[in-house]
Order: C-alpha cells, then sequence, then structure tokens
C-alpha cells in the first residue's frame, strides 16, 4: 500500500508528540509521587515529633514514652495536632490517648508494617531508650554522627533527646490519596490532549509541507508529458519556495527553448528550402533541353552551393560549441593587427557603400591569446551586421582598448567594439539578438545575405575563448557591439 509523504509526515509528528508526551508524563508523575510522599512523611515525622515533645514537656522524662512511638503512622500534623490538643490535660497517660484520636480520625488507607516500630528515641546523652530492632538497639549509646542523623527534640530550649525515623511505606489518608489520584488523572487527561492536539496540528503541517511538493510533482509530470507552460505557485520564502521559484524558472526556460528549437528548425527549412528549390529548378530545366547549361548558370548553381556549405558549417560551429566541442587553434595575436586586417577585407565594399569604416586603437594593446581564423571570422560577421544597418554615408568604427574588468580575480582582457551610426535595435530585441536565427527585421528573412546565425557563431567563439560578447544600442542612433578576449598571461 501506498503511503504519501503527507501521511509520513503527520505520523512522524503524531509519534514524536506521543513519546514526548509520554515521557514527561511518566518523569512527571514520577516526580509528582516522590514529592507528595516526601511531603507526606515529613509532616508525619514531624508531627510524630510534636507528639514527643508534648510528652516530654507534660512529663519531664522519658518514662513510658514508648506507646507514643508505637502508634501507627496516620494523619498530616493538623488533624494529629488538634487531636492531640483534645488530650493534653490527661496527665502521663495522654500523650497514648491523643496518638491514638490522631490515628483514628485521619482515616488512614494503610497502615504500614504492621506491629513494627517506625521511630526511635535517643536521650539527651545520646542512649537509646526506644530502639528500631535492626537499627538502633535499646539501650546502644550512639556516636555524635549517628546522632547527627536524627531530629533534636527540644523543651523549653534546651535538647533534650533526639528522634529518628525508618523510612518505610508512607500511609495515606483519604484526603491525600485523594489528591493523589486527581494528581495523575489530570497528568494522563493532559497527555491525551496533548496527543489530539499534536495529531491535528501534524496533519496541518504536513498538508502545509506537502502541498508544494504535490504541485511541483504534478507540475513536473505534465512538463514531462509535453506541457511546458507549467508554473506553480510559491507559497513560502524558504527552501521549498526556493524549489518552486526554481522549477518555474526551469520550466520558463525550457518553454524558451523549446520555442526556440522550433523557430531554428523552420529557419533552417526555409534557408536549406531556398537554394535547392532554385538548384533543383535550374538542373530540371537544363536535363529537359529548356536551359543551356551556360557558364553563367553553372556559377551561379555553384554559388548556391557555396551559400548551403557555408549554411552547414555554420550549424556544425553551433552544434560544437553547444556541445562544449568547439576546437580552437591558439596563438599569441596583436589586437591591433586583427582590426587592421579586418578593415582591409572590408574596404572595397565600404567604398561601394559608401560608409566611412575606421580604425581607432592603440598599437600596443597587450597580446591576446585567441584562434586567429575564428576571431577574423567574429570581426568579419560584427562587420557585415554593422554595415547592413547602416544607410550610405553611415560610419562604422573598429576599435579596441584593455578591459580591467572588475574584481582581483577577474583576468585583464582586450575588449573590441564594432560601432555603427545605423537604425539601432529595439530595447525588447536585445536580450534575443546573439540566438540563433534571431532577425529583429522579419522582412529580411529572404534575404540571402544573412542566415541569422551570424550572432549566435559570434557568442560561440567569443565564449570559447573565455571571453563574453555584448551589445549596447539606441534606437535611431546606432549600435556598439563588444566582446573581450582574455590577454596572454
Amino acid at each position: 500500500m501506498k503511503r504519501s509523504i503527507s501521511f509520513k509526515l503527520a505520523l512522524a509528528f503524531i509519534l514524536t508528540a506521543v513519546l514526548t508526551a509520554s515521557l514527561l508524563t511518566i518523569v512527571f508523575l514520577s516526580i509528582n509521587t516522590t514529592s507528595f510522599e516526601q511531603y507526606v512523611f515529613d509532616q508525619q515525622f514531624y508531627t510524630k515529633l510534636t507528639d514527643v515533645e508534648d510528652y516530654f514537656a507534660l512529663n519531664q522524662s522519658w518514662d513510658g514514652v514508648e506507646p507514643v512511638l508505637e502508634t501507627m503512622m496516620g494523619g498530616t500534623g493538623v488533624n494529629g495536632g488538634m487531636q492531640g490538643g483534645q488530650g493534653m490535660g490527661q496527665g502521663g497517660s495522654g500523650a497514648f490517648r491523643r496518638t491514638q484520636q490522631s490515628s483514628t480520625t485521619s482515616q488512614p488507607v494503610q497502615t504500614s508494617n504492621a506491629g513494627g516500630r517506625e521511630y526511635a528515641l535517643a536521650d539527651a546523652s545520646g542512649k537509646v531508650i526506644v530502639g528500631i530492632e535492626g537499627l538502633y538497639n535499646e539501650g546502644e549509646q550512639l556516636s555524635p554522627e549517628t546522632i547527627a542523623e536524627g531530629v533534636s527534640v527540644e523543651s523549653d530550649g534546651r535538647t533534650v533527646g533526639t528522634l529518628f525515623a525508618q523510612r518505610r511505606n508512607v500511609v495515606y489518608t483519604q484526603a491525600e490519596q485523594l489528591f493523589l489520584d486527581r494528581s495523575k488523572t489530570s497528568l494522563l487527561l493532559t497527555l491525551l490532549i496533548t496527543i489530539i492536539i499534536a495529531a491535528l496540528v501534524g496533519i496541518l503541517l504536513s498538508r502545509s509541507l506537502t502541498r508544494p511538493v504535490i504541485e511541483l510533482t504534478a507540475a513536473a509530470q505534465n512538463l514531462a508529458a509535453g506541457d511546458l507552460s507549467q508554473k506553480v505557485n510559491v507559497h513560502s520564502k524558504d527552501e521549498l519556495g526556493e524549489l518552486s521559484q526554481a522549477f518555474n524558472q526551469m520550466s520558463a526556460e525550457i518553454e524558451q527553448s523549446d520555442r526556440q528549437r522550433k523557430r531554428m528548425t523552420a529557419d533552417i527549412a526555409h534557408d536549406l528550402r531556398t537554394p535547392l528549390t532554385v538548384i533543383g529548378g535550374y538542373i530540371e530545366s537544363m536535363r529537359d533541353g529548356d536551359l543551356e547549361p551556360t557558364q553563367e548558370r553553372l556559377s551561379m548553381l555553384y554559388s548556391e552551393v557555396t551559400r548551403l556549405n557555408r549554411m552547414v558549417a555554420d550549424l556544425r560551429l553551433l552544434s560544437q560549441s553547444d556541445a562544449g566541442a568547439l576546437s580552437l587553434n591558439l596563438q599569441p595575436i596583436e589586437p591591433y593587427k586583427l582590426l587592421q586586417q579586418t578593415r582591409e577585407l572590408f574596404d572595397l565594399r565600404a567604398n561601394e557603400q559608401k560608409i566611412n569604416l575606421t580604425v581607432e586603437s592603440p598599437e600596443n594593446l597587450p597580446t591576446i591569446l585567441g584562434d586567429e581564423m575564428r576571431l577574423v571570422q567574429v570581426m568579419e560577421n560584427l562587420v557585415v551586421n554593422a554595415m547592413r544597418h547602416t544607410p550610405e554615408g553611415g560610419n562604422v568604427k573598429l576599435s579596441a582598448k584593455i578591459d580591467q574588468g572588475m574584481g582581483a580575480e577577474t583576468k585583464r582582457s582586450v575588449r573590441f567594439t564594432v560601432s555603427d551610426n545605423g537604425e539601432g535595435i529595439p530595447e525588447r530585441e536585445i536580450p534575443y539578438i546573439f540566438d540563433h536565427f534571431h532577425r529583429v527585421d522579419k522582412s529580411r528573412h529572404t534575404d540571402e545575405s544573412q542566415s541569422g546565425l551570424g550572432l549566435a557563431i559570434v557568442k560561440a567563439i567569443v565564449q570559447g575563448h573565455g571571453g563574453k560578447a555584448w551589445v549596447e544600442s539606441t534606437l535611431g542612433q546606432g549600435s556598439d557591439f563588444h566582446f573581450s578576449i582574455p590577454v596572454v598571461a
């Protein structure tokens, strides 16, 4: 039978509460019984001490005191003292009668060891007058240490003897026994109420703790079933709340990745279909004899094949980067020379588009460690992107500078920047600008000169070098694309 975590938590809370309450009840019962027993014993002892002192005050000797000490234990001293007062005027035997009345009136529940003596008495010199067999023998002279164990019997401010008691089972009156029974009943009732409250609190607390887990489980199952739009409510700010937030973030990222995957699949299919359609159409026409295989037409077909090869190479590079398997041929590179090399590659095209392409950078920048072919590819992609969005007569600037970074552990790097004064990028598009097949202007989707992979490749190559790429842009004023590469240590 399957047990839910809510049931297990509730059961754990209840068992813990029951065990704790039971142990506390046992301890309290033991302490209460022991303490009350000690209290009753002390009361009876000091009642007996009063009887003995009264006896000596009346008789001024210990002659005939045995009956007072042999009386069965009973009473707590209040009834005993009052009954004793009634017999004070009866002479030498009044003490015995007083004790008998006390024992009868107090109605003990039980007697302690019938026929046995509970008390022993020694005179002022320490000689035992009334003994307890096996403990204090009559006529025995007690040592000062033994006398110190008893309680002094005083009369008129002087010590006239010492009273000893043998600790046996305490005899309770009906009132005392009733009080003890009620105390035990109250503790047991408290235990029962505690268990009921603990059960209710345990059930409520277990449900409160497991509700986020149940919601997360259901959401995870729906996510596994293909419903990626899953979100759970965050009920608290503790670890369960953090788990819920992490799940929501994960679900959102999975949903975003799935949308990107679908869009990328559609874009790849479209970008592959266009050149394939052109190639297929021309080859079919040439096969059917409708077109002559001229040099111009063959060159056009070759350019389409080249475009397909370039797209496949770009996709392969991105897949290697995503898998962490991008191969780089690292070697020292002079940043200024990299910028000059890029400018020379695009001088002719910039002149044709009437764009002012410049380099602004100090020549003595630190050497960086990178794959020159890949970094040239990064610069080419950024310059192509900048020139595509810069109008005739605009400016594209290539620059580099030392970037100290933030924090003592951050490595020094060289920051490369490709700036233009073109149309700029809408703020809402900036977070996605380096995504695969992302295009700010969707109307340019059919432009054969762009595949939508250029900036994604920039990010992949830069991250492969241990750097980062980002963009700053103001709509209508232009964009600054940055990337940093660590310098040689």
